[in-house]
Parts: C-alpha cells; sequence; structure tokens
C-alpha cells in the first residue's frame, strides 16, 4: 500500500494547477426511477425496468409520468452552493414529432420496485413491492395524496424531446437550481422530479432509458455546477483546514476510502462493475490537480 500511495501521491503532485478554478461539476445517475402508468386500479409499475416513459399513448389514451431521484447530497461537498444544473435523457422510441416535456419537483417518497416490464415496456408490469404506482407512493402500503403522483403544479424546467435515438436536455433555470440546492441542504426532502409529457393530446409519449438500461451512456445523466464552501472541495478527502488544503494526507484518505469500498471513491460516478476501478484514481487526481476554489 505505501509504494502505491507514493507513486499516486507523486503523480498527483505533479499534476497540481497553481491556478484554483472557481468551481466544480459533477454527473451522476439516478439512485432510483420509475413510471406512473394510468390505471384506476394502480397495479402496474416498471421499477426494475430498462425504460421510463412520460407523455399520452395513443392506445386507449392513458397517461405515463417518469419519476427520477438524483442522490445530490452523496455527490455534492456540504455546504456548497449550487450554480447549475442539466438533466439528460436519451428517448430510445417516440410518438411523430417534437413534444414539450417538464420537470416537476416532487413532494413525496416514493418507491423502485422489482417490477420489470422489459422491451417495448409501454404498458408497464404488475407491480412488486414498495413499486410506485398511479395510486401508491409504495405498493401498497402508502398512497398518493392525489393519483398521479404528487407533484408542484409549477414546472422546474423544460425541454423539447424529439424522436427516437435523440437526447433530450432540460437545461439549467432557476427552478431546478433551486431544488438541487435544497436537496443538497436537506437531503429528507429529496423526492426528485416528475417528468410529465404532453397530457392533453394523444399519441404524445416518449420512452426514455432508465438507469438500469444496459448501455450506461444512454442513462439518465444529471450534471451539476457548483462552487465548494470556503476551504473545502472533493480533493480534500480529509476535510483539513490547514494550509496547504491538498497534500499527501488527501491521496492516502482516498487510498483508504477506496479499499474500504466507500461510495466516495468512486470519483467518475460509474454504474459499470467493477465500480471502483483504475478511472476513480485519475478522475481523483484531476480534482487534485484543479486544486480548490
Amino acid at each position: 500500500m505505501r509504494s502505491v500511495c507514493c507513486v499516486f501521491a507523486v503523480a498527483g503532485l505533479a499534476m497540481l494547477s497553481s491556478r484554483p478554478v472557481e468551481g466544480d461539476e459533477v454527473t451522476i445517475i439516478p439512485d432510483r426511477d420509475n413510471t406512473l402508468f394510468e390505471s384506476s386500479a394502480g397495479l402496474l409499475s416498471n421499477g426494475a425496468g430498462p425504460s421510463i416513459f412520460a407523455g399520452k399513448t395513443n392506445f386507449s389514451e392513458l397517461l405515463r409520468r417518469g419519476l427520477v431521484r438524483f442522490d445530490v447530497a452523496g455527490a455534492v461537498p456540504a455546504g456548497s452552493t449550487i450554480t447549475g444544473v442539466s438533466l439528460t435523457l436519451f428517448c430510445s422510441q417516440a410518438s411523430p414529432g417534437n413534444r414539450v416535456m417538464t420537470l416537476h419537483r416532487v413532494s413525496a417518497d416514493w418507491g423502485e420496485g422489482a417490477s420489470n416490464a422489459g422491451l417495448p415496456g409501454g404498458g408497464g408490469a404488475t407491480a412488486e413491492p414498495g413499486d410506485a404506482t398511479w395510486l401508491h407512493r409504495f405498493y401498497d402500503t402508502a398512497t398518493w395524496a392525489a393519483p398521479g403522483g404528487d407533484f408542484a403544479a409549477a414546472a422546474s424546467g423544460s425541454a423539447t424531446v424529439g424522436g427516437a435515438g435523440t437526447t433530450a436536455t432540460w437545461s439549467s433555470t432557476p427552478a431546478m437550481v433551486a431544488d438541487a440546492q435544497a436537496w443538497l441542504d436537506s437531503p429528507a426532502t429529496n423526492f426528485g422530479w416528475a417528468i410529465l409529457g404532453e397530457e392533453t393530446t394523444p399519441n404524445t409519449a416518449k420512452r426514455f432509458e432508465s438507469r438500469e438500461n444496459p448501455i450506461e451512456a444512454n442513462r439518465p445523466m444529471l450534471r451539476l455546477t457548483f462552487t465548494p464552501p470556503a476551504g473545502g472541495c472533493y480533493a480534500n478527502c480529509d476535510a483539513s483546514t490547514t494550509a496547504p488544503i491538498l497534500n499527501v494526507n488527501d491521496f492516502v484518505c482516498f487510498l483508504n476510502k477506496f479499499g474500504a469500498g466507500d461510495a466516495y471513491a468512486n470519483c467518475d460516478a460509474s454504474t459499470v462493475a467493477p465500480v471502483l476501478n483504475v478511472n476513480d484514481f485519475t478522475c481523483f487526481l484531476n480534482k487534485f490537480a484543479a486544486g480548490c476554489p
């Protein structure tokens, strides 16, 4: 371990920049996602499925609403100031034409169970314990206050979604930044966003790849830019406040966390096994070289 630490430290110190950056950024995938399938019985879900849906179907004209939640507090240092937020989803199947879809902050907790509708998946699957459904936050022990989910009426952001094979981007808005900041400051209030499509017109539904999709690059991605608190940044692994803030102790700290399998060591937010690998060392080195604000 000592020889690895020395090599790692020397490489990192050689990369250290003399000019600190003004902030930092991280890209993460959801820690849960699901779809609410309109149903009077509330028996459908897709918690473990490869897709999420939003919009109105052509068949039976039923609504679909996506749910996504990102662990902001697990990816951004406490006390940071969020400065930018963008969400990208890969559209794998689509109704004709461009459709506007909106993000709405969810106001109650919800679950992702083992239901899996497979592909194409638009009809949903039988809900499993803990799944979110049209009626349930957690099937079948807790219900929404209103069928179809509890969320803010005002949209936090919007995007125009095109056809299959395209990536939709919800660009940063003050409301999206405020949502992310609240989730960082008060993680217990983080219930993510509901994704709503055009719900008054039939045949507007779109299918997006979920966090379980086998193609990592097509999974939902949330990009956060932030200013760490004074004296703090990701590379300051040992949370030191004594100058120099970044030093060899941070490399030792990172190695210890890596060896222990700590989630902190997943610097590149990878979800492909092995989650902790050499790419995390490169990621840490780059953040170390960028310095702290």
